[in-house]
C-alpha cells in the first residue's frame, strides 16, 4: 500500500465511524490523491450505550445494538476505501506504519500519511464483558447471549461496580425483575454511595433512592474479591471496608468496574502512566502532528461517550484545515461532569456541572430508548449522538 495521502483509521466505534464517513465525503472523495484505510476487528457497529438494556433477554434490542458495517462501506469506491479486518499490533511512528494482525491470520504492514486512532477501551473485568466490543463482533454477541441466558434462568443477579454502567445495569434489571419480585437484583459497590466524585452527594443519594424504589438490594463499602462457579451456581467472595469476608451465591454475575484503554500496540513513550495516549489540545499525539487520537484511548478527558462525541466532531472540522496546512483550532476539554443515567425506561438521574438534572429530562434525552432510535444512523456515520451532519 502506498502512503501517499493515505488516511489510516484504527477503530470502528462511536467516535471512529462519524470521522470515517465525514472524511470520506468531505476530503477523500473530492481529491484523487486521497484514500482511506479502516482497520477494525468487528464486522458490526457496536452501540455500547444500549447494552444495559440489551442484556435483559426480553428486550430484543440486538439488531439495534449490533449493526452491519458492510452497507455503509459499499457506498465507497474500492480505489478510495479499504476495510481491513484486524487489530493493530504495533505502531512505528518514525516510519509512519502500523502492523495489523489480520482476522483471517497473518499480518499486514499498513503505511500512512495521516493516522487516526479511535480504538476505544475494554471492560476491566476478566472473562469478557460486552459493555464494550470484545475481540470481534462474534465474541461480543456470543458473550451477550450467554449473559442473557444466565439472566433468564437466574433467581438472583449480582452486579458489581459503582460506576455509570453498573448503576444502569442494576436499574434495568431492577425495573424488569426486582420491583415485581420475580428475581433478586443485588448491586455491590466499594463506597458508601453509588457513583463517585465528581458526582455530587445529592446525585449519588438520588441514585441510591431510585435503586431502592426498584427493590434493588444495595451492598455498599464492599468489593468482590473472587468468584467461582459450580453446577450453575456462582459463589462470590465479598470483603467490606472493615475487612470482614463473606460469601454469597447467585446464578448470574455481571462485573462492571472500570475500563482499560486498547493501547497495547502503542510505543511506551507515547503513553501516560495510566496507559492512555498522550493527547494534545489539538487532538494530536504528543510529538507527532500526523497522528490524531479521539475517544476513550486519549488522555485529555475521561472515558465518556459525550467526550468521544465532541472530539469526533472537532476532528471532522479540523481535518480540512490540517490537510490545507493551516493552523488547527484548539479543542476545549471540559472537566465538568456531564452524564445521564437511565434507571429503567421510565426514570433517570443526571448531572451537568454541579447541577442535578431532572428525571424527566434524562428520560426524554436518553432513558426512553438508550439511543436505539437513532443507532442505525450512527452506524452510517451520518450523525453522532448530539450532531447530525448534512451528508
Amino acid at each position: 500500500m502506498s502512503r501517499d495521502k493515505t488516511i489510516l483509521d484504527l477503530g470502528a466505534g462511536i467516535g471512529a465511524i462519524p470521522v470515517v464517513r465525514q472524511t470520506m465525503v468531505n476530503i477523500v472523495l473530492k481529491d484523487d490523491n486521497f484514500k482511506l484505510v479502516l482497520v477494525a476487528p468487528n464486522t458490526h457497529f457496536h452501540w455500547p450505550i444500549s447494552m444495559p438494556r440489551t442484556i435483559v433477554p426480553v428486550q430484543h434490542l440486538e439488531d439495534k445494538t449490533f449493526i452491519p458495517l458492510t452497507p455503509t462501506f459499499s457506498d465507497y469506491p474500492p480505489q478510495k476505501f479499504s476495510f481491513v479486518r484486524g487489530k493493530a499490533v504495533s505502531l512505528d511512528p518514525e516510519s509512519n506504519s502500523v502492523t495489523v494482525g489480520l482476522a483471517a491470520g497473518g499480518s499486514l504492514s499498513v503505511p500512512y500519511h495521516t493516522l487516526i486512532i479511535a480504538i476505544g477501551a475494554r471492560a476491566r473485568a476478566r472473562g469478557g464483558m460486552p459493555w464494550k466490543c470484545l475481540s470481534d463482533t462474534l465474541e461480543t454477541r456470543e458473550r451477550l447471549y450467554h449473559l442473557q441466558d444466565q439472566i433468564a434462568k437466574a433467581k438472583s443477579i449480582v452486579v458489581a461496580g459503582g460506576g455509570l454502567t453498573a448503576v444502569e445495569i442494576a436499574g434495568e434489571l431492577g425495573y424488569k425483575y426486582s420491583q415485581h419480585g420475580t428475581k433478586e437484583v443485588i448491586l455491590v459497590y466499594n463506597d458508601r454511595l453509588p457513583l463517585a466524585p465528581p458526582a455530587t452527594d445529592s446525585v449519588r443519594s438520588q441514585v441510591k433512592l431510585e435503586l431502592e424504589r426498584l427493590k434493588v438490594k444495595l451492598i455498599s463499602d464492599t468489593t468482590v474479591t473472587s468468584h467461582g462457579s459450580h453446577d450453575g451456581t456462582i459463589t462470590l467472595q465479598l470483603k467490606n471496608a472493615e475487612g470482614s469476608v463473606e460469601s454469597i451465591s447467585t446464578e448470574a454475575y455481571l462485573p462492571a468496574f472500570g475500563l482499560i484503554p486498547n493501547t497495547d500496540f502503542m510505543p511506551e513513550h507515547l503513553l501516560d502512566d495510566r496507559k492512555y495516549i498522550k493527547q494534545t489540545t489539538k487532538l494530536q499525539v504528543e510529538g507527532h502532528s500526523n497522528i490524531f487520537v479521539i475517544g476513550d484511548a486519549g488522555s485529555l478527558e475521561s472515558s465518556n461517550a459525550i467526550h468521544a462525541d465532541k472530539q469526533a466532531v472537532h476532528l471532522i472540522k479540523a481535518l480540512p484545515s490540517y490537510f490545507a496546512k493551516c493552523e488547527l483550532a484548539e479543542y476545549r476539554a471540559d472537566s465538568r461532569p456531564a452524564f445521564g443515567i437511565a434507571l429503567g425506561p421510565s426514570r433517570g438521574v443526571g448531572q451537568v456541572g454541579n447541577w442535578r438534572v431532572y428525571s424527566i429530562l434524562v428520560w426524554f434525552m436518553k432513558g426512553r430508548y438508550l439511543g436505539t432510535d437513532y443507532s442505525p444512523m450512527l452506524a452510517t456515520g451520518k450523525r453522532t449522538s448530539m450532531t447530525i451532519f448534512e451528508k
